[in-house]
């Protein structure tokens, strides 16, 4: 799915104009980045240039796809089909939020792609594409879950999926996506906006099929005083990426966003975070956690950007992998770049396997290897868990964790 390859679908949107007609100029001009670029080093995308896919359009919905999530039981869920947006459950929505449609408001379009990464193969591609774009405004504390559930069953198409979320100042709100599609590659393009004094938290589950590829990019802009929340956990596909580039804009803005990736057989999981701290008094903060088996690799590529005026910038971020198997494989690259000299800012990385001392304590006091092996998994798993505080989202992605957790103790430990 190289540019040349995509190029016949893509001839099909020459009526374009504005926003999606830039984008589209872009992504005829660039098509995927090759493995010589430094952001895309880790995760070479050869294996979407020789699929032969073709853009989901608004006929190809999907019929109704079971997914396997513990959703709050008074959510209101939004369904995304092949990427296509069935407009039935927008009629659930609770007070406080109105709903527009992309693809009938350059001026929201023109917003979004400023809000999301820019000159980027997702942003681009999914922009000029784009199965369906929801604007949703949130004003007021909106207390009711809204989820975005994104599933497909169609491995011959690629679903573009574009959602733009502004919360007013003061509003807060619970947000959560949940992707188990089968479609060949999911490229959703999320723009999220949290006012002054607002609060949103966020979680996001990749759990697509293990044929599929999903690569994400979601833009995030923090006012003065605002709190991010936000969890993400990516779990199946072959080939996954979770890009989240952020923007503390106003002073006193709280950012927390933490992940788990968790990999078995041949997957390959890539979280890359760009944390730009615009202004100063802000505090960011990402737990990174992975966990590898057989011959799986992990990749977190994480950059935090102080600005010369962020004075009193507080960042800090960590990385650990776990590797199962002396055939998996993790990557970490964390990054500082810092142009003011009042700040407190760290990362870290680390990669390791199962302590085999531990292991041993543990199954010398009776308890079974493979009991053993749980528990330090999830012991190592905790301390980014524990940073979920909302117990609806917690309650959704806990059973996540543990049932990957399960199935991996039930199959054969070989050669580790």
């Amino acid at each position: 799915m190289s540019a040349s390859t995509m190029q016949p679908n893509l001839d099909q949107l020459a009526g374009l104009n504005g926003v999606r007609a830039g984008a589209l100029t872009r992504w005829q001009e660039t098509g995927w980045p090759h493995s010589r670029v430094e952001q895309w080093r880790f995760t070479r995308l050869t294996s979407l240039e020789k699929m032969d896919l073709r853009p989901a359009s608004a006929a190809e919905v999907a019929g109704t796809v079971a997914i396997s999530a513990d959703l709050p039981e008074n959510a209101v869920t939004l369904s995304f089909s092949n990427g296509v947006l069935d407009i039935v459950g927008l009629a659930a929505l609770p007070d406080g939020v109105t709903v527009s449609f992309l693809n009938e408001n350059d001026t929201a379009l023109a917003a979004l792609a400023a809000s999301v990464p820019a000159s980027h193969p997702v942003s681009d591609l999914s922009l000029a594409v784009m199965t369906s774009g929801l604007h949703l405004e949130i004003a007021g504390k909106v207390d009711v879950p809204i989820i975005l559930v994104f599933t497909g069953d169609d491995n011959g198409v690629s679903s573009h999926p574009v959602v733009s979320v502004k919360l007013a100042e003061g509003a807060s709100a619970v947000l959560a996506e949940w992707h188990q599609s089968a479609v060949g590659l999911s490229a959703p393009l999320m723009a999220i906006q949290v006012g002054d004094k607002a609060r949103l938290d966020y979680a996001k589950v990749q759990h697509d099929s293990a044929q599929s590829a999903h690569l994400a990019a979601t833009g995030l802009t923090l006012g003065e005083g605002s709190v991010f929340e936000g969890f993400q956990i990516s779990v199946g596909g072959q080939l996954a990426r979770l890009e989240t580039h952020i923007t503390l804009s106003g002073e006193n803005a709280d950012c927390t966003l933490s992940a788990i990736y968790l990999g078995r057989a041949n997957q390959h999981h890539d979280i890359t975070t760009n944390m730009n701290h615009a202004k100063g008094h802000c505090l960011s903060n990402q737990i990174i956690r992975g966990v590898l088996d057989d011959s799986a690799r992990g990749v977190f590529q994480g950059k935090v950007h102080v600005a010369p005026d962020a004075q009193k910038t507080d960042g800090q971020q960590m990385s650990r992998a776990l590797l199962l198997s002396r055939k998996a494989e993790a990557d970490a690259k964390p990054e500082l770049e810092i142009y003011a000299d009042d700040v407190l800012c760290a990362h870290g990385a680390t990669v390791g396997e199962l302590d085999e001392t531990q292991l041993f304590y543990l199954t010398s006091r009776g308890i079974d290897r493979e009991t053993a092996r749980g528990m330090l998994i999830s012991a190592f798993l905790d301390d980014a868990i524990d940073s979920i505080s909302h117990p609806a989202l917690a309650d959704m992605l806990r059973p996540v964790t543990t049932a990957w957790m399960t199935a991996s103790n039930r199959s054969e430990i070989g050669d580790r």
